[in-house]
């Protein structure tokens, strides 16, 4: 995989360069920062357009925010379009002066912004995890019938990971029964856990009543009944900062990531959309 996706940025500069000589070819001199702007929106546009291709491939259209790379395209054509025009001073809007600096002011504040709440998101998905935490609690991530999903599965393959090299470790599996579910979510990894894992069944306890994260939380902690006992969050590694904001809004003051894998190639998908689920919890949770 990890072949594939360097080549895939092979692939992807190569062809934002040559989509860049292709507009800037006979373009006037000078505009050298305009021109420098091109040569990033090009190849943006090119991955893009790709990864678009790749999240249908992999996912299919009910994919939760796959219209975002379609509009990230057409936004950096429109920039390419616009920024040739105005090299050949031939603007196709006339943009007043003070619209322009305010644009390009929220254009660097939402970029740096992403870039930090990005940052914080990588530092969770890679942070070290502590051993013999008191519990584990295991998001629940949809099912197929009564089989896990794809990001439920390796949720549960780090859960029994971890219990196994913490045998004194207790495992919350939560998550309710979806409409189009046959058992609760919480069921399912109790059946992984112990049928394919071998993992006691007295160490699992259910919370099965939850519909989304912060119900997973709210519920385990009620089950805890401590929120000062040491406990891991397991869920994919893009959504464990989340994961941890809403834990420590729902009580938990000694809350720790436990990453599963990020999926590759749909994983960049969501750890692009994350920030916005990041940027909606900060704001509803007050910073937190």
């Amino acid at each position: 995989m990890k072949v594939q996706i360097i080549a895939t940025f092979l692939i992807v500069m190569i062809a934002g360069m040559v989509l860049s000589f292709c507009v800037l070819r006979k373009s006037p001199k000078g505009s050298i920062i305009k021109k420098l702007i091109i040569c990033i929106y090009s190849p943006l546009t090119v991955w893009s357009v790709m990864f678009f291709a790749i999240c249908l491939m992999y996912a299919g259209i009910t994919l939760s925010w796959v219209w975002l790379w379609p509009l990230i395209a057409l936004f950096s054509v429109i920039r390419i379009v616009m920024l040739r025009a105005e090299i050949e001073g031939k603007p196709l809007i006339n943009i007043p002066m003070g619209l322009r600096i305010t644009y390009r002011a929220l254009f660097v504040i939402g970029l740096i912004l992403f870039l930090f709440v990005e940052s914080r998101i990588i530092s969770a998905m890679t942070a070290d995890v502590p051993a013999d935490l008191d519990y584990v609690i295991v998001l629940g991530a949809g099912l197929v019938g009564e089989r896990p999903s794809n990001p439920l599965r390796v949720r549960i393959e780090k859960a029994a990971e971890y219990a196994t090299e913490n045998p004194d470790t207790i495992l919350i599996a939560s998550g309710g029964k979806g409409i189009d579910e046959q058992i609760s979510e919480a069921e399912c990894i109790r059946r992984q856990l112990t049928e394919v894992y071998g993992i006691d069944n007295d160490r699992i306890i259910l919370e099965d009543r939850s519909r989304d994260t912060i119900e997973n939380l709210e519920f385990s902690k009620e089950i805890i009944g401590d929120a000062d006992a040491s406990t891991g969050i397991i869920t994919n590694g893009f959504h464990e900062y989340r994961a941890v904001l809403i834990a420590k809004h729902a009580g938990f003051t000694n809350v720790h990531t436990v990453p599963a894998t990020t999926l590759l190639p749909v994983g960049i998908h969501y750890l692009v959309r994350e920030f916005f689920g990041v940027v909606q919890c900060m704001v509803k949770y007050r910073g937190i």
